[in-house]
């Protein structure tokens, strides 16, 4: 098959299983396991779009509708990074949707109607942003995956604070979407076309002609693509709207719709901006804003309680360390191609990894609270015992994130370490931002440890009946948790088609081989064929760092000779209860905390008085979604009393509606 046919296969399948899950809503489990079945169906043909792509080249461009009166057109278009994106769509959606079976059952008195149906419109929308070519029909996809996500974070409408989360990420969205809107006018009226290729001529066009006007588009995309990032200060929404949304729909945010804002970026400034000056001013702006984001994002995760709002804010951080990456790599394009590919390298890596983690992180945290009902780190402890398998993912996802070796996320942002310190050389600001990388790699560290520590760790908390999650939630899990170490250990297969994807574009076509970036080995060693001047040996490192601990166990072991106890925590003799030995979570790092308490500061405005009329006009669940739903639902249910079993009743219903056919037939040629 080709690549449109397998795309078109994936998004019937996708509409087909929100349509299906639609009717199946009033089942819980039903719709979640049919949902399963479409998700995993289109995932397996979106994988086969990626194998062909990365074997056999990408597949010329295809036009399938065309409206020449506004110089737009649906044009089917996957190159590498498509692919890229295609494979984390159909992996992380398939996971999610999965986990989501057993997970949305915690919701008694809200219909899954509203749930499936969406996380697959969503996964649909991403699709089609990644694999078009054409300005018009990404939006159109664009919008659809804003519109779904919107809906998935006010799925408890009932809960007020839900409903303002869910505002805020509209509203700021769609004013940075008018934002990217104005900047496709302004190349269109220079070509007369939205036809991605005709855009990058006119930015070109105007980069030599009108570069004041050139800054201005490329000021609007960014805006567009970091908002949608949850970069500083555009991603005020995510701290809010990610943890309002079920925990398998902030899962699929994470993994997915958060790194479309990367996507724009790479494809704005790597394929529409051609090689010049204007590159090396954005990948200076583009490094800054993301040494910001992810020193503020970061510091900020410390100090919070909810699990899941320390994570969002953690995702604001990581997203800072891919535009860190993605502007050092811009930056020395025209003048170092060594470290400009370097740069972009470990941007686009992270980009990976960090779907990868940071997925598995709020899989866990919705098991958590799928479990104990809460996600206040202080109303948690000891969770280990009963929830082994949770917390060693957790345990694990967390350490990749932090950046420990030999896990993924320490691949990705030695990288990045290294292309800054080296070109600190070249302009010292860049050695300052690596500096200051490596302290916010700690800050992750300790941020993640009173995560753990809080959560799994400790004194049992009161909860009581805490047990282990179904298979179905843990499965995600683990499949992620091994991506993150099997990419720690052998970093050099994904950065093969990474670098495939980014020399794919038309700005970094000319970016030095891999091999002569990271040698030919499983491990990296960055530097050019001439010099290598950074070594990482993830293989030999693990292996031997697995011994040293199981040494220094059997050591510790045989040298105690006493046998190991289960006591009570006691002082002076008087044994201490639960609550006396717990140490809260609000109390760790404290210090440190107030040294930073205003680095992300609070605006608190009145929310203005709408009318009523104007209330129900923006309530679209009541006059538009719900009443879909329950057309649909009670059509199902009245076709459904049909299925009597009896084969003389379904020859009746054939007779029927051949003659209903026959009839519509004679009446349209009549």
């Amino acid at each position: 098959m080709s690549t449109v046919s397998l795309l078109g296969l994936s998004a019937a399948l996708l509409l087909a299983g929100a349509l299906v899950s639609l009717v199946l809503g009033g089942r819980r489990k039903a719709s979640g396991w049919a949902s399963v079945g479409f998700v995993g169906a289109a995932g397996v043909a979106l994988w086969a779009v990626v194998v062909r792509t990365f074997s056999a080249g990408p597949d010329p461009e295809v036009t399938l509708l065309s409206l020449p009166a506004i110089g737009a057109g649906f044009v089917v278009s996957v190159d590498c990074l498509s692919a890229i994106f295609l494979a984390i769509t159909g992996t992380i959606g398939f996971l999610t949707t999965l986990y989501s079976v057993e997970y949305m059952t915690r919701y008694r008195t809200d219909s899954v109607a509203k749930y499936y149906p969406l996380l697959q419109l969503l996964f649909a929308g991403i699709v089609g942003v990644v694999a078009t070519g054409d300005f018009v029909f990404f939006l159109v996809f664009w919008e659809l995956m804003t519109f779904a996500s919107f809906f998935l974070v006010t799925f408890e409408r009932e809960v007020r604070a839900n409903q303002r989360a869910g505002f805020k990420y509209f509203v700021v969205n769609q004013a940075a979407t008018f934002g990217m809107i104005a900047a496709a006018l302004i190349l269109w009226t220079r070509s007369g076309s939205f036809r991605f290729s005709a855009m990058r001529d006119a930015l070109g066009g105007l980069v030599t002609t009108q570069p004041a006007l050139a800054h201005l588009v490329l000021f609007l995309f960014f805006m567009g693509f970091a908002t949608k990032a949850g970069i500083l200060p555009m991603g005020d929404w995510l701290p809010d709207a990610y943890p309002a949304a079920p925990s398998g729909a902030t899962a699929a945010f994470g993994g997915t719709m958060t790194k479309l804002g990367v996507y724009g970026l790479l494809r704005v400034f790597l394929y529409f901006l051609p090689l010049s000056p204007v590159t090396r001013t954005w990948g200076l702006a583009i490094a800054l804003a993301g040494a910001v984001s992810l020193f503020v994002g970061t510091l900020t995760a410390l100090k919070q309680d909810d699990i899941k709002r320390l994570m969002s804010f953690h995702v604001i951080g990581q997203v800072g360390y891919m535009f860190l990456g993605i502007g050092l790599g811009l930056f020395f394009l025209p003048s170092n191609p060594t470290l400009a590919a370097l740069g972009l390298l470990a941007g686009t890596f992270h980009m990976i990894n960090h779907s990868l983690y940071k997925s598995c992180l709020f899989l866990g945290a919705g098991a958590v609270a799928f479990r104990t009902g809460t996600r206040s780190l202080s109303a948690l402890g000891g969770l280990r015992a009963f929830m082994p398998a949770t917390a060693m993912y957790a345990l694990t996802a967390a350490l990749a994130i932090a950046g420990v070796p030999p896990l993924n996320g320490f691949a990705s942002k030695w990288l990045m370490y290294a292309t800054a310190i080296l070109g600190g050389k070249a302009f010292p600001l860049f050695a300052v931002l690596g500096i200051v990388a490596m302290f916010i790699s700690l800050v992750t560290l300790a941020s993640f440890l009173k995560y753990l520590g809080s959560a799994f760790l400790g004194p049992p908390s009161p909860l009581r009946g805490v047990r282990e999650v179904p298979a179905s939630m843990l499965v995600p899990q683990a499949f992620l948790a091994l991506a993150c170490v099997v990419f720690g250990l052998v970093p050099a297969w994904p950065l093969a088609f990474v670098h495939r994807a980014l020399t794919g574009l038309a700005s970094a076509a000319s970016l030095p081989r891999l091999e002569s970036l990271l040698g030919d080995g499983p491990g990296l060693q960055a530097g050019s064929d001439l010099v290598r001047v950074a070594f990482w040996a993830p293989l030999p490192i693990a292996a031997a760092l697995a011994l040293l601990g199981l040494a220094a166990y059997f050591l510790i072991q045989r040298a105690a000779g006493a046998p190991v106890r289960n006591v009570p925590v006691w002082t002076c003799g008087e044994e201490a209860g639960p609550e006396l030995s717990r140490y809260p979570a609000t109390s760790l790092y404290l210090p440190f905390k107030r040294a930073f308490q205003g680095i992300y500061p609070s605006i608190h405005l009145r929310a203005p008085a709408f009318p009523s009329w104007l209330r129900r006009a923006f309530d679209l669940d009541a006059w538009l979604y719900l009443p879909v739903a329950r057309a649909v639902e009670g059509g199902a249910r009245a076709v459904s009393r049909t299925h009597v079993g009896i084969p003389q009743v379904y020859l009746l219903w054939i007779v029927v509606g051949a003659i209903a056919v026959v009839g519509i037939v004679l009446a349209f040629l009549g």
